[in-house]
């Protein structure tokens, strides 16, 4: 317990660039310019060096030893919850270097690069579906799934997902979020009193229970 809050204190460190925030990676690199891997010495002034030194204007970190540079997102890469970045930087265990298939995004301009999130319909609002179970072999919603102990909301639960190209989002646990385009059909829908665990970055909003979700539908 105390390295996991020891990690979620961590801040970007703050130098001659700009901070977009974490961003997702694709199954094809969200940087495809340059990397550079060292699991001992990255810093994020080393990887913004090792980029602009080569004319690249955005850079990334990931999983506390990896750089990535470009000039430009690939599709699918987009905002994640902020303390989806939580791995220390492997020559600065004061600064945040990334996560699991997540990039600490640097550049040198102060706007963010533009994102081509995964194709999905037309949509426009969401409408509750109610409180589900979870399924009895594989998860509600099999599509992606985030988790923030302490930036869950529904908003950016419902984002997250359409994003990643699914329509359907549900919250679980206060923290957790996952995404599909149906509920398995072993999913039940049970009494609303079952999803009472507010979100953990909305007191005021449910974020599903104990293998419950609070289930939404983008329409």
């Amino acid at each position: 317990m105390q390295r996991f809050l020891a990690l979620a204190a961590l801040v970007p460190a703050t130098l001659a660039q700009t901070y977009y925030g974490c961003y997702t990676e694709v199954p094809a690199r969200a940087l495809t310019g340059h990397s550079v891997i060292d699991y001992t010495g990255m810093t994020i002034a080393d990887c913004e060096s090792n980029c602009t030194t080569l004319g690249f204007t955005i850079w990334g970190l990931e999983y506390s030893g990896e750089c990535y540079c470009g000039d430009s997102l690939a599709q699918g890469s987009f905002p994640a919850f902020s303390t989806d970045c939580n791995m220390a930087c492997a020559g600065d265990p004061t600064a945040i270097c990334g996560g699991p298939n997540r990039l600490s995004l640097y550049g040198s301009s102060t706007t963010p690069p533009t994102v081509t999130p995964n194709p999905h319909p037309a949509v426009t609002t969401t409408q509750y579906e109610g409180c589900w179970t979870e399924a009895t072999g594989p998860r509600a919603l099999s599509g992606a799934s985030a988790y923030s102990g302490s930036a869950m909301t529904l908003t950016d639960c419902g984002n997250y997902c359409l994003n990643s190209g699914f329509t359907w989002f549900g919250t679980e646990y206060s923290s957790e979020c996952y995404c599909g385009n149906a509920l398995d059909v072993t999913s039940t829908l049970v009494a609303d009193t079952d999803c009472a665990m507010a979100c953990s970055g909305a007191p005021g909003e449910v974020c599903g229970g104990p293998n419950r979700l609070s289930v939404y539908q983008w329409v």
